[in-house]
C-alpha cells in the first residue's frame, strides 16, 4: 500500500512541473494581453475627456458666433469687439478672439484696439479648411501667435453664418496646458506615459515630460496615425528608451492620445514566470510528500461521504414511504371518524357514547401522528388557522415540559394582551417542540428554558408588525462557524447518528410559510435563544363552533344542493357521501377524475375531489378543468397526502386534509354555494 502511494506521488510530480511551466507561459501572454487591454481603455477614456474639452471650446465659440451684432449688412463690429473682450475675460485659459472675413483679413482682434491695422489670419491650414467645408475646425499646436516660452496654444474656429451663407470665421485662441490634466485618468500606473499627438503629428500634452510638447511624435507615432485610427506599436521613447504604445486617434479632430508602456516594464511578467515555474517544482516536490500522507485521509473521508449521501438517501426514501404510508393512514382514519360520525347521529344510548369518543380520541390521536409524519415528508400545505400566540403557548406549555427533562425548567413570559397571527397551529406546536428537543440535548446536566413574546417589527424592511417569540436555552451554545448552516437542511452539529438535521429546516420552513421570519443567536457556553417573527393578522379569532347546530343546519338547508363526490377509495368515498346524503345534500359519486369529468355537468353545484388518484389524471388536473368549462362551479379538494397540496392552495382552492370534520365540510359546502355570486352559475355555463 505504501509502495504504491510513493510511486503514485512520483508519477504525478512530473504533470506537475509541465503544467506550472504552462501556466507560467499562459500568465505571462494573459499579464501582457491585461496590460494591452488596461492600456487601450485609458487611451479611450483620455481621448474622451479630451474631445469632450476640445469640443466645448467649440459650442463656446458657437455662442459668441450668435451674437446679433453680427446680423445685417452693416454688422456693429465695434460692440462686437467689447463683447468679445468681456467674453475672453470669463475664460481664463482664452488668449485671443479674431474676427475675420472671408478673405483672410482680421477684422476684431481682442488685446488690440478697435480700429488698430490688423494683419492676414495664421495657421491658413485649419483656415481654409473653414471656408471649404462650414464646419468648425480645431488646428494644431503650431497655430497663431505661438510664444517663445510658456504654455504653447491652438486655434478654434467656426463659421458665422447668416441666412445660411458664411459671413465671417470666429477664432479662438485657446492655451492647451489644461489638456495635460486629462491625461491621468484614476488609477494611471505611475510607470506609464501617457501623451497626446495633435493633427499635425506635433505633441500637444505630455503628463510626464512637458518639455516635449511642441516637438513632432516620434516616427512610429506617426505611422501608426497615417495606418489606422487605433492599436499598439513598438518604437523608441525621445530619449531612446524601447517602449509599447497604445493609442487611439479621433474621426472627429485628427488628434490622438497615446499611452506608453516602457518594455522592461511590459515584459516583467516574464521573469515571475520563470520564478513561478522554479517555485512550482519545488513545490511539486513538496506535494508529492504532503500527496503521500494526505491521501490515505482523503480516502477516509471518502469513505465518510459516502456513507452521509446514503443517509441522506435513505432520507429521502423514507420521506417519501412516510407520505405514501400516512396517505393510505390518513385515508383508514377518513372511515373510521365518518362512520364514527355517522354511529354519533344514530345511537341515543348514553353508555355507549363514551365508547364512541373513546374511539374518536384515539383516531385523533392518529391524525396528529399523521400530520407530524406529513411534516416530516413535506407532502401537506400549511393549515393556517387565525389564533392568539399566546393562548396557543399556554394550551402548548404541557406538552412543551414533557418533551424536556424534569432538571429543565420551563419559564414563560408572555407580553400583556391579544397577539393575534395566522399560523398552522400543528406546524407550531412541532416547531416549538424541535427547539424544545435541541435544547434539552444542549442541556445535559439540567438548565432554564424561556419562552418570550414581544411585540416587534419583522426584520424584513417591509415594516409590518409582528410579534417576537423567542426560545432561549441556557446550554452550552453553537460554535460560531456552525451558526450560519444550522438552518440548512440536514445540518447538525450532534454526533453522527443523533438527529437528522431537520428539526431546525422545519422551524425555519414554518416561520417562511407563515409569511415570517426565524432568526438565532448562540454564544459558547452562553446559550442558544430562536427568534420567530410572526406578521401580526388583522383578523379576529373564531369563536368556537358547535358541530351539532351545524349539522342541524345543514340537513334543513342543502337539501336543493348537488354535490359530485370523486375519491378512488370505495370506503372513503361511501362514506363521505352518506354523511353528505344525510346532511340533505343529492350526491353523484364517481369513482376516478375521468369518470368525475364524464359525470360533471353545468346542474351540478359545487365538485368535492380527492387530489391522489391513479389513471394519469389527478385531483388538481379535474379541478382546473372544471374551473375552465365552468368558471363559477365551486371546488373542495381533499387530500390525505400530496405534493400538490400547496400547488392547489396556491390556485384558490379550497383544500380539507384528510381525516376532516365531516360537518365541517357540510358548512363549507353550503357556504360556497349559498353565496349570492354563485346563483347564476347555470346560465353563464
Amino acid at each position: 500500500m505504501r509502495r504504491g502511494l510513493v510511486l503514485l506521488a512520483l508519477a504525478a510530480l512530473l504533470p506537475l512541473i509541465l503544467l506550472a511551466a504552462g501556466l507560467s507561459f499562459f500568465f505571462l501572454r494573459q499579464q501582457q494581453a491585461a496590460m494591452r487591454t488596461e492600456a487601450v481603455h485609458y487611451v479611450e477614456q483620455m481621448l474622451g475627456s479630451v474631445e469632450r474639452e476640445l469640443f466645448t471650446q467649440i459650442e463656446l465659440l458657437r455662442v459668441l458666433a450668435q451674437s446679433p451684432l453680427l446680423d445685417g449688412e452693416q454688422p456693429n463690429l465695434a460692440a462686437f469687439h467689447d463683447l468679445a473682450t468681456r467674453f475672453q475675460g470669463q475664460l481664463p485659459l482664452w488668449h485671443r478672439i479674431i474676427l475675420a472675413d472671408t478673405e483672410g483679413r482680421q477684422i476684431v482682434k481682442t488685446g488690440v484696439p478697435f480700429g488698430a491695422p490688423l494683419s492676414f489670419v495664421v495657421d491658413e491650414k485649419s483656415y481654409r479648411r473653414l471656408i471649404e467645408t462650414g464646419e468648425p475646425t480645431i488646428g494644431d499646436i503650431s497655430g497663431p501667435g505661438q510664444p517663445s516660452s510658456g504654455p504653447r496654444r491652438a486655434s478654434f474656429r467656426v463659421p458665422v453664418l447668416r441666412e445660411g451663407k458664411l459671413r465671417f470665421a470666429l477664432t479662438g485662441v485657446v492655451s492647451t496646458e489644461g489638456l495635460s490634466r486629462l491625461l491621468a485618468p484614476a488609477g494611471l500606473d505611475p510607470n506609464w506615459r501617457p501623451f497626446l499627438v495633435d493633427n499635425s503629428d506635433q505633441i500637444a500634452a505630455h503628463l510626464r515630460t512637458p518639455e516635449l510638447v511642441g516637438r513632432v511624435a516620434t516616427q512610429p507615432a506617426i505611422q501608426a496615425r497615417a495606418t489606422g485610427t487605433s492599436g499598439v506599436y513598438e518604437g523608441l521613447s525621445p530619449a531612446g528608451e524601447p517602449i509599447m504604445t497604445a493609442f487611439r486617434k479621433s474621426d472627429r479632430t485628427g488628434w490622438s492620445a497615446h499611452v506608453a508602456i516602457p518594455l522592461a516594464l511590459y515584459n516583467q511578467p516574464l521573469t515571475r514566470a520563470l520564478w513561478i515555474v522554479s517555485i512550482a517544482g519545488f513545490a511539486a516536490l513538496c506535494l508529492t510528500v504532503v500527496f503521500a500522507l494526505l491521501l490515505r485521509r482523503e480516502m477516509q473521508d471518502m469513505r465518510e461521504e459516502t456513507l452521509l449521501h446514503e443517509r441522506a438517501v435513505r432520507m429521502e426514501a423514507l420521506g417519501r414511504m412516510t407520505g405514501g404510508v400516512a396517505h393510505d393512514f390518513n385515508n383508514l382514519l377518513m372511515v373510521i371518524l365518518g362512520n364514527l360520525e355517522m354511529l354519533q347521529r344514530r345511537i341515543q344510548e348514553p353508555r355507549l357514547e363514551r365508547y364512541i369518543t373513546a374511539i374518536r380520541k384515539a383516531a385523533e390521536r392518529g391524525t396528529h401522528l399523521t400530520r407530524e409524519l406529513l411534516a416530516f415528508s413535506r407532502g401537506q400545505a400549511m393549515q393556517a388557522e387565525v389564533l392568539d400566540l399566546n393562548e396557543r403557548l399556554t394550551s402548548t406549555l404541557a406538552m412543551i415540559k414533557q418533551s424536556v427533562r424534569g432538571d429543565i425548567v420551563v419559564e414563560t413570559d408572555l407580553a400583556p394582551g391579544q397577539h393575534v397571527v395566522k399560523v398552522d397551529p400543528l406546524q407550531l406546536d412541532l416547531a416549538l417542540l424541535n427547539i424544545a428537543a435541541n435544547a434539552r440535548d444542549a442541556m445535559p446536566e439540567g438548565g432554564r428554558l424561556r419562552l418570550e413574546t414581544r411585540r416587534a417589527a419583522i426584520p424584513d424592511r417591509s415594516g409590518r408588525e409582528g410579534v417576537k417569540l423567542s426560545i432561549s436555552d441556557t446550554g452550552g451554545g453553537i460554535p460560531a462557524e456552525a451558526l450560519p448552516h444550522v438552518f440548512e437542511p440536514f445540518f447538525t452539529t450532534k454526533e453522527v447518528g443523533k438527529g437528522t438535521g431537520l428539526g431546525l429546516s422545519q422551524v425555519y420552513g414554518f416561520a417562511k410559510a407563515s409569511a415570517g421570519l426565524a432568526d438565532i443567536e448562540s454564544r459558547a457556553g452562553r446559550g442558544t435563544t430562536v427568534a420567530l417573527y410572526l406578521p401580526l393578522s388583522q383578523e379576529s379569532v373564531p369563536a368556537p363552533t358547535h358541530q351539532t347546530q351545524q349539522s342541524t343546519a345543514a340537513g334543513t338547508r342543502a337539501g336543493r344542493i348537488r354535490v359530485l363526490l370523486v375519491d378512488d377509495n370505495d370506503e372513503v368515498r361511501a362514506v363521505t357521501a352518506a354523511y353528505l346524503e344525510e346532511a340533505g345534500f343529492h350526491v353523484s359519486q364517481a369513482n376516478g377524475a375521468r369518470a368525475g369529468l364524464d359525470l360533471l355537468e353545468s346542474s351540478t353545484d359545487l365538485l368535492v375531489s380527492d387530489l391522489v388518484m391513479p389513471g394519469g389524471m389527478d385531483g388538481l388536473v379535474l379541478a382546473k378543468e372544471a374551473r375552465r368549462l365552468w368558471p363559477k362551479l365551486p371546488v373542495i379538494l381533499v387530500s390525505g397526502y400530496s405534493t400538490s397540496a400547496s400547488a392547489a392552495a396556491e390556485l384558490g382552492f379550497t383544500l380539507f386534509m384528510k381525516p376532516f370534520d365531516m360537518s365541517a365540510l357540510a358548512a363549507s359546502i353550503r357556504s360556497k354555494v349559498e353565496q349570492p355570486e354563485r346563483s347564476n352559475r347555470s346560465a353563464s355555463a
